[in-house]
């Protein structure tokens, strides 16, 4: 089965600065720009950091802190 290109949506190309230009080829899942040279090698998720903590605040809190400064 053949697979399709598939665009990023948003994507901004840091080469040439281009938005919507950014694609994955389909058979080596690299990034590259339909408008200029820009390719590079997709990330992995173990790329990602695995210990990147996301913090949650509580809106109420957040207010009353605001307030008391």
């Amino acid at each position: 089965m053949k697979r399709f290109v598939q665009f990023i949506a948003g994507a901004i190309c840091p080469d040439c600065k281009s938005k919507d230009t950014i694609a994955l080829n389909p058979t080596n899942d690299e990034i590259y720009c339909v408008k200029c040279n820009f390719v590079e090698k997709r990330p992995e998720t173990n790329d990602l950091k695995k210990n990147e903590e996301i913090k949650v605040i509580n809106i109420k809190d957040y207010k009353k802190n605001k307030d008391n400064k």
